[in-house]
């Protein structure tokens, strides 16, 4: 994971020639001078441009660079001068050793979302006959697609982006845009943040603290996207669990039956389906479907062992038989009328809950106003018998003395009353609606079984009036209902194995969803986490006081564990600090980031680029210390570029006591080539 700047070219074809710049860069600390409107921008912002990040900037695609790349550049005798064609290339390393040369035009006949790769070190060693490749920047799928540019160069640099949640979508990539400002300081609008200022137009969610957290390579995200994928994945198995537990209440009812010991959602508990059940109604009472199969399986087989008797034969049993079914029907009847009865009664009490849930539910909006009048107001009204809240008129004109009236409780107290008398009734309400619904599946029940008695009734009466010498129809029927009653239940009990099988498989799955997630740690940050911001809060402070930061100690610096921002006491640092500190802060937090990469394992490319770092005329120790500090990235074998318009003298004689490269333009940067 590592990104090493080797060489940038400009070039610019005019109508006076190429004219042209090469920039090396080197190991360590490199410190780019040239005087201001001489084209030191034109470097920073063309090595931005080469890699296709100038949204960074800007969500406008228009190119970032001055105009002496696109239309006009100045000469050191005054001359101005056409620009006909222009291109930037850059070439790159990664911490495998391989490099690349990025090539783009910047005013070309070509598009300019062009990106031309040669494999190789086309720029610094002049190799020629490289495998060339072409990219796009700037579409849509650049981040995504294989010929898309940044989709390449997040492989190049070794990462794996994180997909993150947006505001206006489920899921995007963690963009190269929103990552590169916190190693990339550009001079227009990097300064004005810290810790970076990433764009937000991409609509990310906390962008800040994704791009952070990607940096430093903290679990924290990786964690609160296993909880939150979890959580979805345990939802989408309740729900299918509940899918299917009412495709079967609605089978099993059809049925004439109800679902008994069956959970509502899924548990982990493998014995909890084994006590699950279908009951049938018979009569006034409901029993296990299990019995009435084989109850029903040996009246089967009574059945058919004895022959089809006559009419005159059976007149006497079927006599009895039509008596029994009336008496049943009349007991069925009786029940039905029962449980209507009951039924119209309830529905009267749940009218009146609901109702009183209702009173309840504006008590409390009202109380809950009362309160936050007296917390606003900052008094704390004393509610008494005989004053009127509100007029605060003495009431003395009531039917009750005085002394019968007992004290008001307190708004709070009030409140909290309310609340639990609400949640009782609540309560109340849920338990009778589902009593109302196992009585409606009674009645359903009764009702089919009525059906199916009267049925009976109108065959045996015409059996009664059928000649005797006729084969007896009522048992022929019963045999041929039985039957099918039989294969009606099998058939449900079937369908219901099933639905026990499709369960099981959910409440495994359920098992296994709760054991993920017991094996999360519960806390919000790794100890791993917790090791690196507690070493970035030690380099901050460490880098604060080299560079004379004063507005408070630097001892008193921390890096917040939720924002990952500087922090003072809890609060984030903000209009507090004098502009100059600000630059300061700024400097010690991207600085401390880059060494934190060496200590712990993160993401960071391990390279720093700072455009005019001496932003708020810091003062020339904090400037000093800055230099002295940034060159030790050499012995770390990272990579940090200033480029400055500072006094070349006061520059010089800065640079001359540390360990760094140095690349001096003395005019404009853009010189004609031979």
């Amino acid at each position: 994971m590592t990104l090493r700047f080797r060489r940038l070219r400009l070039r610019a074809v005019t109508s006076d020639g190429v004219y042209g710049a090469d920039v090396p860069f080197a190991s360590g600390l490199t410190v780019l001078w040239a005087d201001n409107t001489k084209g030191k921008s034109t470097c920073m912002q063309g090595m931005l441009y080469a890699l296709g990040l100038e949204r960074m900037l800007s969500p406008r695609r228009e190119i970032p660079l001055p105009h002496a790349m696109t239309t006009y550049l100045n000469t050191d005798d005054d001359k101005r001068i056409e620009v006909l064609e222009s291109s930037v290339s850059l070439e790159i390393e990664n911490g495998d050793g391989q490099v690349i040369s990025v090539n783009r035009a910047v005013k070309a006949s070509t598009d300019t979302r062009l990106v031309t790769v040669d494999f190789g070190p086309a720029l610094s060693e002049g190799a020629t006959g490289l495998k060339q490749q072409n990219f796009f920047v700037l579409d849509p799928g650049a981040a995504q697609r294989e010929d898309g540019f940044h989709h390449f160069l997040e492989g190049f640099l070794g990462w794996r982006l994180p997909q993150v949640r947006r505001y206006d979508a489920p899921e995007t990539k963690l963009y190269l845009e929103t990552v590169f400002p916190l190693f990339w300081v550009e001079q227009k609008f990097g300064w004005t943040a810290v810790p970076a200022a990433i764009p937000t137009y991409m609509r990310i969610r906390e962008v800040h603290k994704r791009a952070v957290e990607f940096i430093m390579d903290l679990d924290v995200y990786k964690l609160e996207v296993q909880r939150e994928r979890l959580a979805e994945r345990i939802a989408a198995n309740s729900k299918e669990w509940s899918v299917i537990r009412q495709e079967l209440d609605r089978f099993v009812a059809r049925g004439g039956g109800r679902v008994a010991a069956l959970s509502e959602s899924p548990v982990a508990d493998p014995a909890a389906l084994s006590n699950a059940h279908v009951q049938i109604v018979e009569g006034t009472e409901w029993l296990p479907l299990g019995a009435i199969v084989t109850q029903l399986r040996a009246s089967i087989a009574e059945m058919a062992a004895k022959a089809v008797p006559m009419v005159e034969e059976h007149s006497e049993e079927v006599a009895q038989r039509l008596q029994l079914i009336t008496q049943q029907v009349d007991q069925l009847n009786a029940e039905r009328i029962r449980i209507h009865g009951i039924q119209q009664l309830k529905l009267a009490d749940m009218q009146s809950l609901q109702r009183r849930i209702i009173v309840l539910d504006d008590d409390l909006q009202k109380n809950l106003d009362v309160q936050r009048l007296q917390r606003y107001s900052g008094v704390t009204a004393a509610l008494t018998p005989d004053r009127c809240p509100t007029c605060e008129q003495a009431l003395v004109d009531i039917l009750l003395s005085q002394e019968a009236v007992s004290a008001v409780m307190p708004v709070s107290d009030n409140i909290e009353y309310i609340r639990s008398q609400k949640k009782m009734f609540e309560d109340i309400l849920v338990r009778e609606e589902a009593e109302d619904s196992a009585r409606r599946d009674q009645l359903s029940a009764v009702s089919r079984n009525l059906i199916d008695y009267y049925s009976q009734i109108r065959l045996l009466r015409s059996e009664l009036v059928a000649p005797g010498s006729n084969p007896s129809a009522a048992i022929i029927e019963e045999r041929i209902r039985a039957e099918a009653r039989m294969r009606d239940l099998e058939a449900l009990q079937a369908v219901f194995e099933e639905a026990l099988d499709r369960l099981g498989t959910l409440q495994d799955a359920y098992g296994k969803l709760l054991q993920e997630l017991a094996e999360i740690p519960n806390e919000k940050l790794s100890q791993r986490d917790r090791d690196k911001l507690t070493l970035l809060t030690g380099l901050v402070q460490s880098q604060a006081k080299d560079f004379g930061f004063s507005t408070f100690s630097p001892s008193e610096l921390s890096i917040s564990e939720d924002s990952y921002r500087p922090e003072k006491e809890g609060f984030e640092i903000g209009f507090e600090t004098s502009a100059s500190d600000a630059i300061r802060l700024k400097w010690a937090y991207q600085l401390s980031l880059l060494e934190l990469a060496t200590g712990k394992q993160t993401n960071h490319p391990g390279m720093l680029v700072f455009d005019e770092p001496r932003q708020q005329s810091s003062s020339r120790p904090s400037f000093q210390n800055l230099l002295a500090r940034a060159a030790r990235a050499k012995k770390r074998n990272q990579q940090v570029i200033f480029s400055t318009s500072e006094d070349l003298e006061t520059l010089e004689g800065i640079i001359a006591r540390i360990d760094c490269e140095r690349v001096i333009f003395p005019g404009y940067i853009l010189q004609k080539l031979s």
